[in-house]
């Protein structure tokens, strides 16, 4: 019996010491915790420090960028512009049946044949116009879609809408629509992109602040490239 008691009371001792030993070894581990959550916050610090530095330096070149465009191109970005660039950059992708339009190029003042309209005798002259306005830029791009848009009337021709091979041949008609001034049977017909309602307003808007600038700063010279007027 007092074998057995003896026995029980080292087995205390043995447990009080394995528990002192684990009191230790947590204490241990909750000093290397501590240590691991100063690094994290020094971590957290010197990264808000970097994202203050770098909102700090686009907020200074923004103003150093508005400052140049205030004196040297008053007006010459409207902030409607740039909600429509803001709003194009954060709109979901396109898809895409609707991409399709970067590929179309429209023909203005084209004359339009009387009596019917959009048959396929109509629209077979109407391609072989397009065609030599085409060849009268030297290019021969192949057309996939010809087509009038838009209600006829007695007194005005209907713009037409040609669908090309691919992107870069709008770009390269675009690029040498001015040539056509220069022609004896095509002076008066003018080209565009296939824009959306909300780009032919904005468009036109753009246009009205360009024609202002000119008017109010005849000293300077100014052209819209990609939609935004500039100074040069």
């Amino acid at each position: 019996y007092q074998r057995r008691v003896r026995g029980v009371k080292m087995t205390n001792d043995e447990k009080l010491v394995k528990i002192t030993e684990l009191e230790k070894e947590l204490r241990t581990h909750q000093k290397d915790v501590i240590q691991l959550q100063k690094k994290v916050i020094n971590l957290q610090d010197k990264e808000l420090s970097a994202a203050k530095a770098v909102a700090q330096t686009v907020e200074r070149e923004m103003k150093s960028f508005s400052s140049v465009v205030s004196s040297n191109c008053a007006a010459a970005v409207a902030p409607s512009r740039l909600q429509a660039v803001i709003k194009r950059a954060s709109a979901p992708p396109k898809k895409e049946e609707e991409t399709d339009r970067s590929r179309n190029i429209i023909f203005y003042n084209v004359g339009e044949e009387e009596g019917e309209h959009d048959t396929p005798g109509t629209v077979k002259v109407d391609q072989e116009y397009v065609e030599e306005i085409v060849g009268a830029l030297n290019e021969k791009f192949k057309l996939s879609d010809v087509k009038r848009i838009g209600v006829k009337t007695s007194d005005k021709a209907r713009p037409i809408v040609a669908t090309l091979a691919s992107r870069e041949n709008v770009v390269t008609l675009l690029r040498k629509a001015k040539e056509l001034r220069e022609t004896e049977h095509y002076s008066d017909i003018y080209l565009s992109p296939d824009r959306t309602f909300e780009e032919r307003v904005e468009r036109k808007r753009t246009v009205e602040i360009f024609k202002k600038l000119k008017a109010d700063n005849p000293t300077k010279q100014y052209v819209i490239r990609r939609g935004v007027i500039e100074c040069v």
